[in-house]
């Protein structure tokens, strides 16, 4: 449901038995493969060009297009739980089985989601026939691994963010999903939310004009356990966590546009980014262009882990602006102010309200009920053979991966994943 308002003068502001199927990590990506990132024609910001996630064929022949989709979950941690609950909630999805670490993890978790059957190891469930996609969601340095994994063995595959630990990483698989026509998709859920359709939609209108510029912030008071994954060596760090949530507004805000050239600095702690403050200046378009815009487009972040934020978008664009309410990366209201005059405005709100929650709000993360609109698109997409997801395509991740890749060498002052 969605709700609407209109008025002037802004004022600041889920049991079955369970059944053994058939953790050994595989090998990471090969340097060969992880090579490929970043040729060097057109310099560090090179152009990403990947096949339309516009084309699609037969679906695969597990998938029964009149049935739910069978998820299969690949971790038995706090955000793999949120997501099988979520799972159970959406009408077109079922969870069918889950292996973990250990099979008792997994025993335990497919108990509390009831799901029917559990896998000894990720392998077994990787090559199991009762799943037509997989949700991985291990600690980020094992993502690319276990999705190559997957990908290999022809599985489809939904990957928790980021998808790779660098851009090399993260191209490699999509090179591999694209070989081998697999559906693959980074899981950048915000892109999946009702608002954010009203929001590309508002945009393409050009009624608050051409951007000009998007800020934002995100951030939350880092655990100060040392074992907590905020503080792994690899692919902890405030960037890797939450960035790609902002950096993503950059290509939907900017359309056609590329990366000109990426500038970070901040506080690293304890060998991660602690706090990071970004800019990021866009080439414009050629839509853009022909319609006589040609200056740079221009997107600023602030991410830190010393304090909770109020984690809020800004659009602005030459005729108003757009704010995209916190907490932005599970939007759900939308504010539209057009400009009448200096210091005046028009501001017509769009509100959505997040799904029903039969679980009262009993998630490891607030807004977790949200997820369902990522499935029930994954879902869609897979019912029409797609290898990809309209709202977040592998152009976005890359650009993505790009972007955090370059915030995270400028304020560690080293990233082992970059060229």
């Amino acid at each position: 449901m969605r709700r609407l308002t209109a008025y002037s003068t802004l004022k600041t502001p889920l049991q079955q038995s369970l059944k053994a199927g058939g953790l050994s990590l595989p090998s990471l990506l090969s340097a060969e493969t992880s090579s490929r990132a970043r040729t060097a024609s057109s310099g560090r910001f090179q152009t990403i060009t990947t096949s339309s996630s516009s084309s699609s064929s037969p679906p695969p022949s597990h998938i029964n297009v009149n049935g739910p989709i069978r998820w299969g979950i690949l971790s038995a941690g706090r955000i793999a739980s949120d997501y099988a609950k979520a799972i159970s909630v959406a009408d077109s999805a079922v969870a069918t089985a889950v292996a973990a670490r250990s099979y008792e993890k997994a025993t335990i978790f497919a108990r509390q989601h009831s799901i029917p059957t559990v896998h000894p190891t990720y392998q077994s469930l990787i090559n199991s026939s009762d799943v037509d996609i997989l949700y991985i969601g291990t600690i980020a340095d094992t993502h690319a691994a276990w999705a190559r994994e997957a990908i290999m063995a022809g599985k489809s595959v939904l990957v928790e963010k980021p998808m790779g630990l660098c851009e090399s990483e993260t191209r490699g698989l999509i090179e591999l999903a694209e070989e081998r026509g697999v559906f693959l998709m980074e899981g950048m859920w915000t892109r999946c939310f009702p608002a954010m359709k009203t929001l590309k939609q508002v945009l393409s209108t050009n009624e608050i004009g051409h951007v000009v510029y998007v800020q934002g912030d995100f951030g939350y008071t880092a655990p100060s356990d040392s074992d907590e994954r905020f503080w792994l060596p690899n692919s902890g760090g405030i960037t890797m966590d939450v960035g790609m949530y902002i950096a993503q507004f950059g290509r939907f805000v900017f359309p056609g546009g590329r990366v000109r050239n990426i500038h970070a600095s901040g506080v690293a702690k304890d060998g991660v980014d602690y706090s990071a403050m970004a800019s990021v200046m866009y080439e414009r378009g050629e839509g853009e262009k022909s319609r006589g815009v040609v200056d740079d487009g221009m997107m600023s972040f602030v991410l830190t882990g010393a304090a909770n934020t109020e984690e809020r978008v800004m659009i602005q664009g030459t005729k108003g602006r757009i704010i995209v309410e916190g907490p932005f990366h599970i939007p759900q209201l939308l504010r539209v102010m057009y400009d009448e005059g200096r210091g005046q405005s028009k501001v017509v709100v769009h509100e959505f309200p997040l799904p029903d929650d039969p679980y009262n709000e009993e998630w490891n993360n607030p807004g977790s009920i949200g997820f369902i609109h990522q499935i029930n698109e994954v879902g869609e997409a897979l019912r029409e053979g797609k290898t990809q997801c309209e709202s977040y395509t592998w152009e976005d991740s890359l650009e993505v991966a790009k972007i955090v890749d370059e915030i995270v060498l400028q304020v560690r002052g080293k990233r082992d994943c970059v060229e």
